[in-house]
């Protein structure tokens, strides 16, 4: 599909685009990941590949200020302090590279490691393996870089929080704590750069308005969910994010 400009917005597009944002809504809350990373999917398209990622950022500020709503009793504040707290740094540089520089590389890493969080996850779990704060705030670092230059990074953090003990509302709302000062971050980086306009920013939240009614939806089958269906579920999610990290850095190294 080739890409469109912003005038060029038609009434099938538009509809695709809020289609896009309720659907993202309600995986992210399902899943607790992904979200960001479906939307920009889906996005790119549309806007444009570079756009889509200012743009998204813009919309998963409403987006997850809502799941922190939704899901407000269930925040970790301790575990949320002790990871952003060493990503600041990271998602501020982050961003300013991804406005400078391609993402391919940063791709290739992630997506290989995303790979390995599914058995590293399932092995943490058998040997009952722990992570304390001091390891939250180690794997804040890559986190934060990786999370500046691209959207979806948040699965990285899958396998620490889980062995942090953090399954089910928990694992959802401190990702959504996270995620929300991670997109506002962002946001202002972006805005400093003539990536983000003040057309596209508000374009921005218009989409996270259409996010908000799939984290109520999204909380309804979090409710009913088992934990194990919701933890297979969260895999599931991590291996598909790694398959697209993957793709983006053959396109990007030219290997299709």
């Amino acid at each position: 599909m080739p890409e469109l400009s912003p005038a060029d917005l038609g009434p099938a597009a538009i509809a695709l685009i809020v289609l896009a944002a309720f659907g993202s809504a309600v995986v992210h809350t399902v899943g607790g990941f992904a979200g960001a990373l479906l939307l920009t999917i889906c996005l790119a398209p549309i806007i444009g590949v570079k756009e889509s990622i200012p743009v998204t950022a813009t919309a998963m500020i409403v987006s997850n200020l809502t799941r922190v709503w939704v899901f407000r009793h269930a925040v970790d504040w301790r575990v949320f302090r002790a990871v952003f707290a060493t990503a600041l740094p990271g998602i501020v540089l982050g961003a300013f590279l991804y406005v400078r520089l391609h993402v391919h590389y940063v791709a290739a890493i992630l997506g290989a490691f995303l790979i390995l969080t599914v058995p590293l996850r399932r092995t943490m779990h058998k040997r009952k393996f722990q992570v304390g704060i001091r390891g939250l705030r180690i794997v804040g670092l890559p986190y934060g870089l990786i999370s500046g230059t691209s959207m979806g990074a948040g699965l990285i953090l899958a396998p620490f929080l889980l062995g942090a003990g953090l399954f089910g509302e928990q694992l959802i709302a401190i990702v959504a704590a996270l995620g929300l000062a991670l997109n506002i971050t962002k946001t202002m980086v972006f805005g400093l750069s003539p990536l983000l306009t003040a057309t596209l920013a508000i374009k921005g939240l218009l989409i996270g308005v259409c996010t908000m009614p799939g984290a109520y939806v999204g909380r309804w089958i979090v409710t009913n969910t088992p934990i194990r269906i919701h933890t297979l579920l969260m895999e599931g999610l991590i291996l598909a994010g790694a398959g697209y990290f993957l793709w983006k850095a053959a396109d990007g190294f030219g290997l299709w």
